[in-house]
């Protein structure tokens, strides 16, 4: 797209695919679109490796029938904490300048 003329006009539905599930704390994967947080067998934190300038993450918690609070944070690599307490919750992500940022969703970030 970096050569289409603006302004550009989308006339069908765009879909973002490539998805992944996490059910437990440790790494989310940089390797696909969108992570669906499912039923997380506790609570506690997540976190996320260097992106591709310009990358979008998506994160989104489906189910949470354990109440569990899941946290994704890591000084090197994520600007702020990004927390998750209840099915319903998103966060969009872009990384750029050797961070993700939080750019939109209902998760809590502090």
């Amino acid at each position: 797209f970096a050569d289409v003329a603006t302004p550009v006009k989308f006339s069908d539905t765009i879909a973002i695919t490539d998805t992944n599930t996490q059910t437990s704390t440790g790494a989310i994967s940089t390797t696909t679109n969108i992570t669906f947080i499912s039923d997380v067998d506790g609570g506690g934190a997540c976190t996320l490796a260097a992106g591709v300038d310009g990358q979008i993450k998506i994160v989104i918690m489906i189910s949470n029938s354990g109440g569990h609070t899941l946290s994704i944070n890591s000084s090197s690599t994520i600007a702020n904490t990004t927390t998750f307490t209840a099915a319903g919750h998103s966060a969009t992500l872009l990384y750029t300048n050797s961070k993700w940022y939080f750019i939109g969703g209902t998760a809590t970030v502090s």
